[in-house]
């Protein structure tokens, strides 16, 4: 990776400040020119792939978004033909493989984002399927309450990061864990009671978790391509303002700087009327370079990007020792996402099913 220049750092700390800036905000608070902006935005999307993503209310869409972790001994055929299942899943999302875990089995972690009507019925049958013989395939799985990204810049000088893994990072889990019960959640999307949406409403936050400063044409060209009816661009614009004001919360995405490793920490609630795992995970992920967090009643993961100097083992031995008796926790190592879909994805699958004589929807 190339190093970031002074004034590409200063911008990008500052969209992490408030990712909802347009370029013309951020030059008055920089007190700069709004090309010199421009220039190093243009840089920055170019070089670190940076975009202003969003996370999203998906129960105010009529969606859930299911997560949660299959495992099994190594080389597990349960677990392949499991995996097969998930990459045919047209509303599997996000798809994850251990390479090392910390409990030393295989891990697969997977996300959803379904209908709530009929497809959350009929996927919650197939994973039962998956537990009964001739599978008895180990399962937790859950409907995602809260969702949240979160960037530490300020461990981060442009070329390197200083994040500690060691006793610094048991230090400041343990300093919070004695006041987690009052720490407000930050940057966390809390997710609605499932109510129904028209299916442009789908396609228009799409658009907004992908780019949250989508317009309205290019709502419009996506409407056309899916071959649903179209709407005023006034009517879109409208619709655009009403969505990102109620369903989404702005994030930064940026790639190419230095946070090779993926960890991902599965955390399991023996008792979730005592256990903080989650609250304290939610409330600590602001230590991590780059964080985003999935939590329900029972479980919680942690999807990391790390420096490689990261010790990973050390890091879940101290994970392990905070949560103590009240959770079960794994941590594993992932090369990659082997699915990584965004709503996109869903709402396309979705179009493509309205019968064509649905005048309501098709044109």
């Amino acid at each position: 990776m190339r190093s970031l220049g002074p004034g590409e750092l200063r911008l990008l700390r500052r969209l992490v400040i408030d990712p909802s800036f347009r370029q013309a905000k951020i030059a008055d608070e920089l007190d700069v020119t709004r090309s010199a902006i421009n220039q190093i935005w243009h840089k920055l999307q170019t070089d670190f792939h940076v975009g202003i993503r969003s996370n999203l209310d998906y129960g105010k869409l009529g969606l859930v978004l299911i997560f949660g972790w299959a495992q099994d001994s190594e080389n597990s055929e349960v677990l392949v033909k499991f995996s097969r299942w998930l990459h045919t899943n047209p509303f599997v999302t996000r798809l994850t493989k251990s390479v090392m875990s910390s409990t030393m089995d295989s891990r697969i972690y997977f996300e959803a984002i379904l209908p709530m009507k009929n497809q959350y019925a009929w996927f919650k049958s197939q994973i039962e399927r998956f537990r009964k013989r001739p599978y008895s395939l180990g399962l937790n799985v859950e409907v995602a309450s809260n969702i949240s990204h979160h960037m530490n810049l300020g461990l981060f000088d442009g070329s390197s990061w200083g994040f500690s893994h060691d006793f610094r990072l048991e230090a400041s889990f343990g300093v919070a864990k004695d006041y987690v019960r009052v720490l407000p959640d930050v940057d966390s999307v809390k997710q609605s009671e499932t109510s129904s949406a028209p299916i442009v409403d789908l396609v228009i936050a799409a658009a907004i978790e992908s780019n949250y400063h989508a317009t309205a044409s290019e709502v419009k060209m996506k409407i056309s391509e899916l071959g649903l009816e179209s709407l005023s661009s006034r009517t879109l614009r409208r619709r655009l303002a009403r969505l990102r004001k109620i369903i989404t919360l702005p994030y930064v995405n940026v790639n190419d700087i230095g946070l090779d490793q993926k960890l991902m920490v599965c955390v399991k609630d023996v008792n979730s009327n005592e256990s903080i795992t989650s609250r304290l995970l939610n409330a600590q992920a602001s230590t991590f370079p780059k964080a985003r967090v999935l939590s329900g009643k029972e479980l919680t993961v942690l999807d990391l990007e790390t420096p490689l100097t990261v010790d990973w083992l050390t890091m879940s031995q101290i994970l392990s020792g905070l949560v103590g008796n009240t959770s079960e926790i794994c941590t594993f190592i992932a090369n990659n996402h082997e699915i990584e879909k965004r709503l996109e994805s869903v709402v396309s699958h979705l179009a493509s099913r309205i019968p064509i004589g649905n005048d309501s929807h098709r044109r």
